[in-house]
């Protein structure tokens, strides 16, 4: 009865490094834009307004300011990341295209308040909402480019 016990213990732990061992193999994923847009939902009617994507940045940046001092910079990366590849190399993107004054780190106003080129790309009609049919069309032009 020990052994059984000690083998299904023994199956169930490697099963979980094999899986993380199988995605870091695989390599980064490329972030699903669309999905990230669809998950600003917040009141789950199937438009995005900017304020449900602005809020979405909010918690984005507290989730990313993993030192919790109100910055973005190098020391918040995670020192590796399964799920979406150099996370040093992402933090570094976020600090050249929404550090507005040059100081080398991203404040909490900078990145919420930056530059919102996802949610206008996607705004074809630039109502300040996304539709379902926009993206739907958003998802498909994704779909798209990233087809060889």
């Amino acid at each position: 009865m020990r052994v059984v016990a000690f083998i299904i213990i023994i199956a169930l732990s490697t099963s979980g490094c094999i899986g993380l061992a199988a995605r870091a193999v695989a390599g980064p994923r490329k972030p699903d834009y669309a999905d990230m847009l669809a998950r600003a939902d917040a009141n789950k009617d199937g438009t995005i307004t900017r304020a449900e994507f602005t809020d979405a940045r909010a918690r984005l940046f507290t989730r990313m300011d993993r030192n919790g001092d109100g910055y973005l910079t190098k020391d918040d990366a995670p020192r590796f990341s399964l799920r979406g590849g150099d996370g040093k190399n992402r933090i570094a993107q976020a600090i050249v295209l929404l550090d507005k004054d040059g100081d080398g780190k991203v404040s909490r106003a900078e990145f919420v308040d930056g530059p919102s080129l996802l949610f206008d790309r996607a705004d074809t009609n630039r109502d300040g909402v996304i539709d379902p049919s926009e993206l739907a069309s958003f998802r498909a032009a994704i779909a798209a480019h990233r087809t060889p």
